[in-house]
């Protein structure tokens, strides 16, 4: 996919002239203080010592090379030089062109109204593309950065904000859905006013969706297989493969016929999670109890932000999610980031 950006280039003659004035500087410098060029020279350059975990954890982290076309470029604060970006930023200047980003496109509806909406190019938040700007979605998208591994905002191309149309859209603090068939890009969108109210309630709920993005990615799910093919577990839209988070996931803690209960097709709702939430204390609320994602959705953002487990079955689950590195360093960066710990606030089960 090309990744388009208002960035000038920097051409090999811009480079060539700047390497020329710099070679004359040191000569100068070292002629004017009496230290070679050769000193010189090491105490300006780079250090090696910098340690990069370039480990397989199953996601894909990888930071944007500045020889693939694809990475991300911005500009420095002089608009001259192109800087290169990791992910997790936000550089207006970035753009792009493959995404719908009108209202239709955003997903309007009769339960929400989009009022603004940015491209993410390669892991940061880019151009505006509908509506006017809103402090409270850039926030958002700095706590969503500051707990996410910079590669796997890569997996974003938008990220809007909207309003709700009704008592339905109200309660709706976040979601997530796939911007192409193949399930290689998504869109995240945040409820405005309820991120004002429920600040905190916002980061659970961004984390849960974002672990929808991660599980639903093609290392981790196979869309193209059909529902008699999937020997693990096939979620309506696809079959998890073997290896996978989900796959794991359901393998370890939805046995025992639990699994059979549960309908892909029906959506997940408190109401298809209470009978199970009600009969097993490892769930974080009834919603969770609705099917498998949902489950791990919520355990997940309770472990990012380490939110105290209320059973020992819980506890369980968030043992489980330390193990994978991968997952790990979600609650790492929330650590980091001071944005930790938040009590239990789901609904008891069991």
């Amino acid at each position: 996919m090309q990744w388009l950006t208002s960035t000038p280039v920097v051409t090999q003659s811009k480079n060539a002239l700047r390497a020329f004035v710099l070679l004359t500087a040191y000569m100068l410098l070292s002629t004017a203080c009496g230290i070679s060029e050769g000193d010189l020279l090491a105490t300006t350059a780079p250090s090696n010592d910098t340690a990069f975990d370039d480990g397989n954890d199953g996601f894909d982290t990888a930071v944007p090379d500045a020889d693939i076309p694809e990475a991300a470029v911005g500009l420095d604060q002089g608009g001259a030089v192109a800087v290169q970006l990791s992910g997790g930023q936000v550089d207006l200047s970035l753009d792009r062109f493959d995404i719908d980003c009108s209202d239709e496109g955003l997903g309007t509806d009769e339960t929400v109204f989009f009022a603004v909406a940015h491209v993410v190019v390669d892991g940061n938040l880019g151009a505006l593309c509908f509506g006017e700007s809103s402090p409270t979605l850039i926030r958002s998208w700095e706590t969503l950065a500051a707990i996410t591994p910079p590669g796997q905002l890569r997996d974003l191309g938008l990220f809007g904000g909207f309003e709700a149309g009704d008592e339905t859209g109200g309660t709706t603090l976040a979601f997530v859905n796939t911007l192409d068939d193949a399930g290689t890009l998504f869109q995240m969108s945040i409820n405005l006013a309820e991120a004002e109210n429920y600040p905190d309630e916002l980061m659970l709920t961004m984390a849960h969706e974002f672990s929808h993005i991660f599980t639903a990615t093609s290392p981790q799910i196979d869309r193209f297989a059909e529902p008699r093919d999937c020997n693990t577990y096939y979620n309506g839209e696809g079959c998890y493969t073997d290896k996978s988070v989900m796959a794991e996931w359901v393998r370890l803690f939805w046995g025992n016929g639990l699994i059979d209960q549960v309908d892909p097709d029906q959506e997940a709702t408190v109401d298809s999670g209470e009978q199970r939430c009600a009969a097993n204390p490892s769930f974080f609320g009834a919603y969770a109890a609705s099917n498998p994602e949902e489950d791990f959705a919520e355990a997940f953002s309770a472990y990012v932000f380490d939110v105290p487990a209320a059973t020992n079955e819980q506890e369980e689950k968030l043992a489980w999610i330390h193990t994978q590195p991968g997952l790990a360093e979600f609650r790492d960066r929330s650590i980091a980031a001071n944005l930790g710990p938040l009590d239990n606030n789901f609904d008891p089960c069991g």
